[in-house]
């Protein structure tokens, strides 16, 4: 029996909108719960214990989020018909995401953590270049231990800019990007060496769950959204503003 064959099939699109969820779940936690609790604004009508409970269930849904954008993100590389567009588009919409990004953690301004867009960016320049490396190499017919040399370099650079840049995930985030893109033929062990990479971050043991989900990933991206796909970009800043808009709120009505 094909257990495999037996469970639900998710498209790309279907992946995102669970992504999208989880991450939506888990700014709650980190953005709204968090630090009005921490001002003494919540809770309200509950006991500290439950509150505290409803932030750490939130905490471990939006573990699932990073991974499930990560492999997405791959999938979008390995498919694009510009990968100098996708990349643009990557940046741009993290420089939008700042100012929401920082507004809804932190209530001003703060480049000591930056959005996990940047970070995607970073992941997508670094198999990217590793790519080109790859291509070039078969071109010119280089030695065989060039090519891994170079790749480590280019992977070694965008670990360092992410950690440098404070980015969302910092280096593990490329460290998982990268392991994804060169093991993605070899499902499902790039999924469990991608988790090896993260799980030991803070909550990220429950992030088990989105690396199972991508384990029902049919290969298919789902329906053709054209330029409907930029609504997955502008999800982001949008989601960031709203919820700084209803912790603003909390505050003048609870506070």
């Amino acid at each position: 029996m094909n257990l495999k064959a037996e469970l639900p099939r998710l498209n790309g699109n279907t992946l995102k909108i669970i992504a999208c969820i989880s991450m939506v779940i888990d700014h709650i936690g980190a953005m709204l719960i968090y630090p009005l609790t921490a001002e003494g604004i919540l809770p309200v009508s509950m006991s500290f214990e439950k509150l505290q409970l409803i932030y750490k269930i939130t905490r471990a849904v939006g573990r699932s989020a990073f991974p499930i954008f990560c492999f997405l993100l791959i999938e979008g590389f390995l498919h694009t018909h510009s990968k100098l567009k996708y990349a643009i588009s990557l940046l741009i919409f993290g420089i939008i995401s700042e100012l929401p990004y920082d507004y809804a953690k932190s209530d001003a301004l703060d480049f000591s953590d930056n959005n996990v867009l940047f970070t995607l960016f970073l992941g997508l320049l670094v198999i990217w270049g590793i790519e080109q490396v790859n291509s070039f190499a078969d071109k010119k017919k280089l030695h065989y231990l060039i090519p891994p040399i170079l790749s480590g370099c280019v992977f070694g650079a965008g670990a360092l800019l992410a950690h440098f840049l404070h980015t969302d995930y910092s280096y593990r985030g490329i460290v998982l990007i990268t392991v994804l893109y060169l093991l993605r033929f070899f499902t499902p062990l790039n999924l469990f060496a991608g988790y090896l990479t993260i799980f030991y971050r803070n909550n990220e043991v429950y992030s088990i769950v989105g690396f199972l989900l991508l384990y029902l990933y049919n290969r298919k991206r789902g329906k053709n959204l054209g330029r409907l796909k930029y609504l997955f970009y502008a999800f982001y800043p949008a989601h960031l503003l709203i919820l700084y808009f209803i912790k603003l709120y909390l505050r003048q009505t609870l506070g």
